[in-house]
């Protein structure tokens, strides 16, 4: 038979510091989307359908970021959660 050690003790520490990252940075989308939005009083003249475009597809990105980022606090929550339940089972089976 075969022996293997995955050691997983820390994922949940990694986790943390994940959602702490993530939440760091989408503080500072959030500050930046915010500065984005007023340039749109200080855009005139023919600067202004140029720049509206951008704030489209930066708004785009904005959303598609908070979504991924999002989604990659939970991927690695749900990995976690696999872990821990694998080593239950295994641990049951002895």
């Amino acid at each position: 038979m075969s022996d293997f050690l995955v050691n997983h003790g820390n994922y949940g520490d990694v986790n943390a510091t994940l959602a702490s990252a993530v939440g760091t940075m989408g503080s500072i989308l959030e500050d930046l989307n915010n500065f984005l939005k007023g340039t749109n009083e200080a855009v005139q003249g023919q600067a202004a359908p140029l720049w509206a475009d951008e704030q489209m597809k930066w708004n785009q990105s904005y959303q598609d970021m908070h979504m991924r980022l999002s989604s990659g606090v939970k991927a690695s929550n749900n990995v976690g959660e696999i872990f821990q339940e694998g080593d239950r089972r295994g641990a049951a089976l002895f």
